[in-house]
């Protein structure tokens, strides 16, 4: 499986390029370029925080190690909550998990979802949309926090984790998406500037990381060392956006061809052509979605949201991250993401009708009782 997919988005790649360089008469030379050019945005936003993974390892060794010695968790789980996948998240989970076995779990499973989530998804998302649709996405976020707890567990089952250990790591994990998800859902602008606040925190490092390595390579000044060489950062980053020169094409012609059909989809369960286009554009990254949020209807932003924690970058720069650095979890990378974002959509469809009919009936109550007084 993880091969098949490697293989389909390497034959998109080729296809792209060759597009590319005959005048883009399938329409997929330039998905092809928009792929590759990922690499200037993704290398500020990692090449940093990647390169100061071992100093924030040491770090926590020193402050979670012996907490979770005592509540006998592993202690990957914690960064993977926290950071992105591609954000340090898999590096710091790896070095500090008890197992090879866990680490992977950790600093792919969990730090796809969750940890990317809190890291960039929630801050990104609040400082491109407007504030009258904080309140569709933060429904929404809640609902694909629920379900987090159901991909992650289908994905340590895919992996073959025993399963004692596999649900016992999960416990916060699942006390953490209910916490967050109340506070969502009960104070979301306390919760919102925390995100905010933990979004520039998490860029704002990655600046110093990138500007320590500048220094280095510019003026051959070492300013601190331990930081992971360069050259791993930049192949990281290298891979990924070479991965979406492929990834790119290819939810192109899927959208093309299944355009109508996605269509009949939407009106099957209540929402525009604009919001389906916009769960596809999460395949690659929620950050295309941002920018059409507007012209979605509210059930379609709730929808996409939700799908959102767990199904963006499933086939974008995380497939690319995950294909470079750990291929053999690609398999359980896509079921985690896929499960929990499919289910996400259930949910939050039937939420938002439920709502829906009670306000109604509320609504139409209030109407009979003055016309009755």
């Amino acid at each position: 499986m993880d091969k098949f997919i490697l293989y389909l988005i390497g034959s998109f790649f080729v296809i792209g390029a060759i597009d590319y360089i005959t005048g883009n008469h399938l329409k997929l030379g330039g998905k092809f370029e928009e792929g590759i050019k990922t690499m200037g945005a993704l290398g500020i936003g990692m090449i940093g925080i990647i390169s100061l993974a071992p100093i924030f390892t040491n770090f926590l060794s020193a402050v979670i190690i012996p907490i979770c010695s005592v509540l006998h968790l592993d202690p990957s789980i914690v960064p993977a909550a926290l950071l992105a996948v591609d954000m340090g998240g898999y590096q710091i989970a790896n070095k500090l998990a008890l197992t090879t076995e866990m680490g992977a779990f950790s600093g792919i499973i969990i730090a796809s979802t969750l940890g990317a989530t809190i890291s960039f998804s929630i801050p990104v998302a609040l400082g491109m949309l407007s504030k009258e649709d904080e309140k569709y996405f933060s429904k929404g976020v809640l609902v694909g926090i629920i379900t987090i707890p159901i991909g992650c567990l289908a994905a340590g089952i895919w992996q073959k984790i025993n399963f004692g250990i596999l649900v016992w790591n999960l416990a916060p994990i699942f006390v953490f998406a209910i916490i967050l998800g109340a506070g969502l859902l009960k104070v979301p602008h306390v919760f919102i500037k925390v995100f905010n606040g933990f979004g520039k925190l998490i860029m704002s490092l990655s600046i110093v990381g990138l500007l320590l390595q500048g220094i280095d390579v510019i003026f051959g000044v070492k300013l601190v060392s331990g930081l992971t060489p360069l050259s791993e950062c930049t192949i990281i980053v290298g891979k990924i956006a070479l991965v979406l020169g492929g990834a790119y094409p290819m939810l192109a012609f899927i959208n093309r061809i299944f355009k109508n059909s996605f269509e009949k989809i939407g009106e099957k369960f209540g929402i525009n052509s604009v919001s389906v286009a916009g769960i596809l554009g999460n395949l690659a990254s929620n950050l295309l979605i941002f920018g059409t949020y507007k012209e979605m209807n509210p059930k379609g932003k709730v929808v996409c949201a939700a799908f959102g924690v767990s199904g963006a970058f499933v086939f974008g720069g995380q497939l690319g991250f995950v294909s470079g650095v750990a291929p053999e979890m690609l398999g359980a990378f896509i079921i985690s993401k896929l499960s929990a974002g499919i289910i996400s959509i259930v949910l939050a469809v039937w939420l938002y009708d439920r709502e829906s009919k009670e306000f109604n009936l509320k609504k139409n109550g209030g109407i009979r009782n003055e016309y009755q007084g």
